[in-house]
């Protein structure tokens, strides 16, 4: 018999892989995203000069780890793997418990949350629930002891701590301004234009105000909504049970 971990790092690897492979990945940006409001986060960031010199490879750097976990699991041999490869890039950085805590809240409820906005149906409750589950076993083995415990107590707790910390600051502008094209290769080619013309438009208003991005004008919002409404449309007809 599966334990209670397993089961929801099944669930949640087939919500990443199988429901809603594109959407997800789209959220994990998403989240990433959202440290660039963290100001020591963000310098940090800045700091190490791969995020600013080259984004593209960065991320496919931070992806391929989460993959790893995701589709093999947490205590397979690549998994811990990649859980090793994690404790060593954030050993010793000039950061608080609270930091990393907030990274796993907004790899965990940013893309639950995109999905819920933009995706073919909404999530349920055991999927949020078998998302939280995959990063509290993740917290557990990165040793990191003050994760919230439950999906909604973790959602409540991420909004809190983006109101008190979340500010503007040169170093979280200057990643923002360097990784904005990494939102349009998200979607497809017909779509991905218009997404690059208004990536701002996928920020939330908080999200916008602690990076200092610009509300993007009526027409850029009201085109990029439409072309996020079709492609759910599409989604949700391509998903639809056959008879």
């Amino acid at each position: 018999m599966k334990s209670s971990e397993e089961e929801a790092q099944v669930a949640y690897r087939r919500l990443a892989l199988v429901d809603f492979p594109e959407d997800l990945r789209l959220g994990l940006n998403l989240g990433f995203y959202r440290t660039f409001a963290v100001p020591t986060i963000a310098k940090v960031l800045v700091g190490t000069g791969k995020m600013t010199r080259n984004p593209r490879a960065r991320a496919k750097a931070t992806g391929e780890l989460m993959y790893t976990l995701i589709e093999h699991g947490l205590d397979s041999s690549a998994g811990r793997e990649a859980v090793a490869a994690l404790n060593r890039l954030h050993s010793g950085l000039p950061v608080g418990e609270e930091e990393f805590v907030y990274v796993l809240a907004a790899f965990c409820v940013a893309p639950v949350r995109w999905i819920d906005r933009r995706g073919w149906r909404a999530t349920t409750t055991d999927e949020k629930n078998a998302a939280y589950g995959f990063y509290a076993g993740l917290a557990e083995r990165m040793h990191i002891n003050l994760l919230p415990r439950s999906y909604s107590e973790l959602a409540s707790w991420m909004d809190r701590f983006e109101e008190e910390h979340f500010a503007v600051t040169g170093e979280g502008q200057a990643l923002m301004d360097a990784t904005r094209c990494l939102l349009a290769a998200r979607f497809p080619s017909p779509v991905a234009p218009l997404v690059r013309l208004g990536a701002d438009t996928l920020l939330d208003e908080r999200l916008r105000a602690g990076v200092g991005a610009a509300r993007p004008p009526a027409v850029i919002r009201g085109l990029v909504t439409v072309a996020l409404w079709a492609r759910a449309g599409r989604l949700r007809r391509r998903n639809r049970p056959t008879a």
